[in-house]
């Protein structure tokens, strides 16, 4: 899995081309690969995406939470529009490469009404399938969040800090391992219940994504093939 705690396809990868030549090196030994991110730039590795598809297996999400490009602009000031990662989408999945749509995150009081629209685009766009998940605010991450949306959306800051601790307990997040991507409350059944909607509306099915391969094959001799070469070296 590429990305995760942070995007793989940074600005800088332009440059490094890091994960580019990390997924050569899957695509050599045939690994399987899902991919995470924000970036348009992916586009630039079709043609390793295709090797991966063709001859192991790969899927890309694109994490993409908000439908206008001005408020994405607002909160992902460093990420492309909404608009080119729907094009990136677009252009990968008519090259044969299954994508999916991520809405991640979900800030409640912010964007869940984006949800029906955001699933809508993906599909056409070619997704074959789509999750969500809540904003989680983990250690020094809380305060810089709070200030960016309250210096972005001073008419909405109060609205998402009670959506927010509506959906976790009273609290602003959530740090349990299996509790903090997801929210609770009769405010996070509707989100859950929008979501469900727009999958079914949009016309997404649930066994759309192909199963993983056992594909990957081992580089070179095995290290039993290394011992028993020392066992000839003894008997002579």
């Amino acid at each position: 899995m590429f990305s995760g705690n942070t995007d793989c396809y940074q600005p800088l990868e332009a440059t490094y081309g890091l994960t580019r030549a990390c997924l050569e090196v899957c695509a050599e030994f045939r690994n399987p690969v899902g991919l995470i991110t924000k970036g348009a730039l992916i586009v630039r590795d079709l043609d390793v995406l295709k090797r991966l598809h063709d001859q192991a297996w790969v899927q890309v999400y694109f994490s993409i939470p908000f439908a206008d490009n001005a408020m994405a602009r607002k909160v992902e000031p460093q990420a492309p529009s909404s608009a080119k990662r729907f094009e990136a989408m677009r252009l990968l999945s008519e090259a044969g490469i299954p994508t999916a749509l991520s809405i991640a995150p979900v800030i409640p009081g912010l964007n869940e009404d984006d949800i029906p629209e955001l699933l809508g685009r993906a599909r056409e766009a070619g997704a074959l399938s789509a999750t969500f998940v809540v904003l989680r605010l983990s250690g020094s991450v809380e305060p810089v969040f709070l200030e960016r949306m309250a210096m972005a959306f001073p008419d909405r800051i109060k609205k998402i800090i009670n959506r927010m601790k509506e959906v976790r307990g009273g609290r602003l997040s959530e740090g349990q391992f299996f509790k903090r991507h997801t929210g609770e409350g009769v405010y996070w059944e509707l989100i859950e219940r929008l979501f469900e909607i727009g999958y079914r509306k949009a016309g997404f099915l649930d066994d759309a994504v192909r199963p993983v391969p056992h594909s990957f094959r081992r580089p070179g001799p095995s290290q039993l093939a290394l011992f028993e070469g020392e066992e000839e070296l003894s008997e002579t």
